[in-house]
C-alpha cells in the first residue's frame, strides 16, 4: 500500500468515526435510557405518596371513630391504627408533619383516660410527645402541633419551658381558629395553678374568643370550667355584654 492509499484509507476511517449518523442513534438510546430511568424514579415517589396518603386516611378514619365514641380504642384497633400512622411516616419521601402529628395522637388515645401524670401511660404519652416535638420541628408555623404539644406536656405533668413556648406559639399562630382557642382554654383551665400571670391572662383571652364564637362553644367550654374549679375566674373575665349575649354567669 502506497503512502497516498494509506492516507486516504485513515481519513475515511476517521470519517466513519466522526459521521454524525453514526452517533446519533447512541445519543437517542442515552437520552430514553435518561428519561426511563426518570419515569421510574416518579412512578416510585408517586407509588410511595399514595400508599403514604392510603395509610394516613386510614389513621385519621380511626381516630374519628374514636373521637366520637368518646372511649379508648380497643387493642387491636389501635394496633391497626398505630401500624399506618407509622406506615404513613415510613413511606412519605421526607417528614411530613401532618402525618407526624396523626401518629401522637393515635399514641395519645391509647390510654387517654388514665389520670393526668399516670405512670401506666407513660410510655404512650412521653412517645406522644416525641411526635408531636417532630412535627412542630417540621411545620413550626401550624398552631395545631403546638397546641397538641402543649397538652402532651400536660398529660405528663410537664410545666417546664418547653410547655410554656408550646403554649405561646399556639396563641401567637391561631388566634382566630376556634379549635386552638378552645383547647387552650381547656389546657389553661386544667393547670390554673401551675401557669404564670401572663399564661393565665393568655388562658382567659382564649376563652373570650371561644365564648364569642357561639352558644355550642360557650356551653362546652363553661362544663370544662365547672369541673376545673374555673367557673368564677372565667365570668369575671367576661364582658357584661357578652354574658348578656350568651346568657351566662346571672
Amino acid at each position: 500500500m502506497t503512502a497516498t492509499s494509506a492516507l486516504t484509507t485513515s481519513r475515511r476511517r476517521s470519517r466513519s468515526r466522526s459521521n454524525p449518523q453514526t452517533a446519533k442513534p447512541v445519543t437517542l438510546r442515552l437520552i430514553l435510557l435518561l428519561v426511563l430511568l426518570a419515569s421510574l424514579a416518579l412512578l416510585f415517589c408517586g407509588s410511595r405518596l399514595l400508599l403514604a396518603g392510603i395509610a394516613s386516611y386510614q389513621t385519621q378514619a380511626f381516630l374519628d371513630d374514636w373521637m366520637r365514641k368518646g372511649e379508648e380504642p380497643n387493642p387491636r384497633a389501635w394496633q391497626i391504627a398505630h401500624d399506618a400512622a407509622q406506615r404513613a411516616i415510613a413511606l412519605y419521601p421526607g417528614s411530613n408533619g401532618e402525618y407526624l402529628e396523626r401518629l401522637g395522637r393515635v399514641l395519645q388515645w391509647k390510654q387517654f383516660r388514665q389520670p393526668l401524670g399516670a405512670d401506666t401511660a407513660e410510655q404512650s404519652r412521653r412517645e406522644a410527645l416525641q411526635a408531636f416535638r417532630a412535627a412542630s420541628e417540621v411545620r413550626p408555623t401550624w398552631p395545631n402541633n403546638w397546641v397538641a404539644l402543649a397538652y402532651a406536656k400536660l398529660y405528663l405533668l410537664e410545666f417546664d419551658n418547653e410547655f410554656g413556648r408550646a403554649l405561646q406559639q399556639a396563641q401567637a399562630l391561631g388566634p382566630n381558629r376556634i379549635e386552638i382557642s378552645r383547647t387552650l382554654a381547656e389546657i389553661g383551665f386544667i393547670a390554673w395553678a401551675q401557669l404564670n400571670d401572663e399564661q393565665r391572662r393568655a388562658t382567659l383571652e382564649s376563652a373570650r374568643r371561644t365564648v364569642k364564637h357561639g352558644p355550642k362553644e360557650t356551653q362546652n367550654l363553661l362544663v370544662i370550667a365547672s369541673q376545673t374549679g374555673m367557673s368564677s375566674e372565667l365570668c369575671d373575665s367576661l364582658d357584661a355584654e357578652l354574658k348578656d349575649t350568651r346568657k351566662i354567669c346571672r
